[in-house]
C-alpha cells in the first residue's frame, strides 16, 4: 500500500518536467488562457498538472494523475493531498469537470466548451435597471457546469438583485 508522508514537500517546478513529457502547446496555452480568465494563480504545481491532465486524457482519476506526475517529473513528486486540493480549485473554476461513477471514485476531464465570448453573465440592479457583467468566475463556472450538466446551451444570463432597505448599510 502506498504511504504518503505527513511533511510538506517543495513544490516542483516546471524546469522538474522531463522534455520529451511536455503537452502540446496550442492545448496548453488555451488551457492557460482559461486558468488565467478564472484568475487562478498558476503556480509551478498547477502548471505541471495541466501538463499532466493533458497527457492523461479523459476521466482520469487523482491517483492516476498522481502516477503520471511520478513519471514525467524529475525528483520528488507532489503528495496526493496538494494534488486533490488542486482539483478541487480546477474544479470550482471550471477548468475540469468532475464526474462520480458507479465504484465510487471522482473521474476528471477538461472541460470543454466554457470558453464564452464575451460577458454572459449580468448583474442587473432592480432599483434602476442598471446592468453589470458578473466581474466572479465562480457564479459564471456555477452556471455553465449546470448547463452541461442538463444538455443545456448558456446563450446570456441575467441575475436580478434588489438592495435590502431594511437591513443598515455597514
Amino acid at each position: 500500500m502506498t504511504s504518503f508522508p505527513e511533511r510538506r514537500r517543495s513544490p516542483p517546478a516546471l524546469a522538474c518536467l522531463r522534455p520529451e513529457y511536455r503537452a502540446d502547446s496550442q492545448l496548453l496555452n488555451r488551457l492557460l488562457a482559461r486558468c488565467e480568465r478564472a484568475k487562478i494563480t498558476l503556480t509551478g504545481l498547477r502548471l505541471i498538472m495541466l501538463h499532466g491532465l493533458l497527457r492523461t486524457g479523459e476521466n482520469v482519476t487523482a491517483v492516476a494523475l498522481w502516477k503520471v506526475l511520478m513519471e514525467i517529473v524529475d525528483g520528488p513528486t507532489p503528495s496526493a493531498g496538494s494534488i486533490q486540493r488542486n482539483l478541487n480549485i480546477f474544479v470550482d473554476r471550471g477548468i475540469l469537470t468532475r464526474t462520480v461513477g458507479a465504484d465510487r471514485i471522482w473521474r476528471y476531464r477538461i472541460a470543454q466548451g466554457m470558453e464564452p465570448d464575451g460577458p454572459t453573465v449580468l448583474f442587473i440592479d432592480a432599483g434602476t435597471g442598471r446592468m453589470r457583467p458578473c466581474d466572479l468566475p465562480e457564479v459564471t463556472s456555477f452556471l455553465h457546469r449546470l448547463a452541461e450538466r442538463r444538455g443545456l446551451d448558456i446563450r446570456s444570463a441575467a441575475i436580478t438583485l434588489q438592495m435590502d432597505t431594511s437591513q443598515p448599510l455597514s
